[in-house]
């Protein structure tokens, strides 16, 4: 707009109709840019579901659902224990005279381990026998006497007996004498004759007594010889008997100059050897620790929700590292209490081991046999994708695949278990699944082998 002045004309602009033409032109611009990208979009989108359209169908096998039995299996690890494993110590004190074994050796039942210097012990039984020999003279007998010895047949005994019985028969004649009229003997000799009577008939008491108590003493005797004879015995130290691990008396197969090998029959390893020749042992020290190990236990833990599956004479299934093979076992024993503190109770496995390969202290796997399950769904583990987590499957429906999340079990061979997800009348891909997505059309590459839904 052109405004004269006394300086001549100049333009003037308003201000306020400069404001409305902008606010009038900026909605306007938006609104164009909008309408030119969602022009741009619908033709990306169109793009895009031509590109699905013409997208080849992923080709697929698929293979239905197989039904079938599964064994249950609770999974546990343990420990190897010995059937027995005992520390064999020494019962009497001594120096160690000879060695026979070592650790790693096997030993039978009541071998010799090792002895002791048997001379004192030796002595000590000679010491018994004269002690015992010196009160059975007493008795005048030459052998022990048995339990129903008659302490009257004791020769001190039957002299003071008919000592006794004669003084008696002194005093009847005397009293019968005495009794005349006049008396034919004087009160003086009646009273001597009874008097004499009385102290035969006691002297008689007095021998039997003894006679008794020197049985007892000859008993008493025998048993410290008995002692004496167990502690020469125990001077060789052996393998505990079959079927208990004491030290009773030593086996007659076995002898201390021969120690060799125990054979076949061997039932106890030597863990541990604690002495040396030459080392003097106290009563009760540890010399040796021995164990069996056929049969072979397993110690083993499982948590508490299992308690009610797990019971005796279930079989087991048990592996170790070093073998790449099964042993075989069953449930011998269960604790009937639950540790409070991780909530898990024990159960014990017995395990037939007569090559040893199973060593005691060791680790195993196990898996027991609890119960069988009927219609369990299974698929073939390469029909399962995982990724970050997840598992599914791709049923095929109609030429196309459907995505199902499924939960998984136990694995058999090439199967695994779906525990969640498919009923067992689905076909499923089993090739192709890493390019399958939900929707994906498929082509069957062997139609003979499935039946598509």
């Amino acid at each position: 707009m052109r405004v004269k002045t006394d300086r001549g004309f100049s333009h003037v602009t308003y201000p306020s109709t400069q404001l409305r033409r902008r606010r009038v032109l900026a909605p306007l611009c938006w609104f164009l840019l909008a309408w030119a990208l969602a022009l741009a979009g619908c033709d990306k989108a169109a793009d895009g579901q031509a590109q699905r359209k013409q997208a080849p169908p992923v080709e697929v096998r698929v293979l239905p659902v197989r039904l079938g039995q599964l064994q249950r299996e609770v999974d546990v690890t343990g420990t190897l224990h010995g059937e027995e494993d005992a520390s064999i110590s020494a019962k009497v004190s001594g120096r160690v005279a000879a060695i026979y074994k070592d650790v790693g050796d096997r030993v039978a039942p009541g071998e010799v381990l090792a002895e002791l210097e048997k001379i004192d012990y030796e002595l000590m039984v000679r010491q018994r026998e004269l002690a015992l020999a010196e009160v059975l003279a007493k008795l005048g007998l030459k052998e022990f006497p048995p339990p129903e010895f008659d302490p009257a047949s004791v020769p001190t005994v039957q002299r003071a007996k008919l000592q006794a019985d004669n003084a008696v028969a002194r005093f009847n004649r005397g009293r019968q004498l005495h009794e005349q009229v006049p008396p034919l003997i004087s009160d003086q000799d009646f009273a001597d004759l009874e008097t004499a009577a009385a102290v035969a008939q006691s002297n008689y008491q007095v021998e039997l007594l003894a006679a008794q108590g020197l049985i007892a003493e000859a008993r008493a005797r025998s048993a410290d010889l008995d002692l004496a004879h167990q502690s020469l015995i125990a001077a060789t130290i052996r393998a505990p008997q079959a079927g208990q691990l004491t030290q009773d008396s030593p086996s007659p197969a076995t002898s201390p100059t021969a120690p060799g090998n125990a054979g076949d029959s061997a039932s106890y390893g030597v863990s541990s050897r604690l002495i040396s020749v030459g080392e003097f042992v106290k009563e009760g020290t540890p010399v040796f620790r021995v164990v069996d190990d056929d049969p072979i236990k397993l110690r083993a833990t499982a948590p508490e929700r299992h308690v009610a599956e797990i019971q005796p004479g279930q079989k087991v299934r048990v592996r170790v590292e070093a073998y790449d093979r099964d042993f075989w076992g069953q449930v011998s024993r269960t604790n009937p209490q639950i540790d409070a503190l991780n909530r898990m109770f024990q159960f014990e496995v017995l395990i037939e081991n007569p090559q040893r390969l199973l060593k005691p202290g060791g680790f195993a796997k196990a898996w027991v046999m609890t119960r069988m399950r009927d219609e369990v769904v299974f698929v073939p583990q390469q029909a399962v994708y995982t990724f970050a987590g997840v598992s599914k499957v791709f049923v095929v429906r109609d030429g196309k695949a459907a995505e199902v999340i499924v939960e998984m079990g136990q694995r058999v061979g090439d199967d695994v278990e779906i525990v969640k997800g498919l009923k067992g009348s689905e076909q499923i891909a089993v090739t192709g699944v890493s390019r399958l997505t939900n929707g994906s059309p498929v082509a069957l590459v062997d139609r003979d082998s499935a039946i598509v839904e």
